[in-house]
């Protein structure tokens, strides 16, 4: 079974949480910042109010970057979208995919001796992932056989 391209990997239970905690901190941070009290000695005034849902803005920036990690498989190679970095791949730069028991996420082997995470594939997934794990493997064993 071979996957058509391009294809993209992306976490499906790490997306729905980071945007479900997401909503409801910037749900729960709007309401408190319009109703922290004011007293009068100016504690929270308009711009400590507005800190405090810009902290949940700024949290939820992070939960929308850690949901957007993926691993696009296109005809030159992979793109590898992590936390805080991003990988080009071509296909004969990657060597083997592995997921084992315990792994939080797919890691790939390289041709230079490293080793880099493929967040885009979590364990956290279930049976999903070594299916999608499987996929991949078999994208980068035909992609690299045929030199493409």
């Amino acid at each position: 079974m071979s996957t058509s391209l391009p294809h993209t990997w992306r976490p499906r239970k790490a997306r729905i949480w980071c945007y479900a905690i997401a909503t409801f901190m910037l749900v729960v941070l709007g309401i408190v910042a319009v109703i922290l009290p004011d007293d009068g000695a100016r504690a929270w005034n308009l711009p400590s109010r507005i800190g405090v849902f810009a902290v949940g803005v700024g949290l939820a920036a992070f939960l929308h970057r850690h949901a957007n990690v993926r691993v696009l498989a296109t005809d030159a190679g992979l793109e590898v979208v992590n936390l805080f970095r991003r990988h080009q791949l071509a296909w004969g730069e990657v060597l083997s995919v592995r997921l084992r028991r315990g792994d939080p996420w797919v890691y790939l082997d390289l041709s230079n001796g490293e080793t880099i995470a493929a967040m885009g594939i979590q364990n956290s997934d279930g049976a999903a992932a070594p299916a999608a794990a499987r996929a991949l493997a078999e994208l980068v064993h035909e992609r690299s056989r045929d030199g493409l």
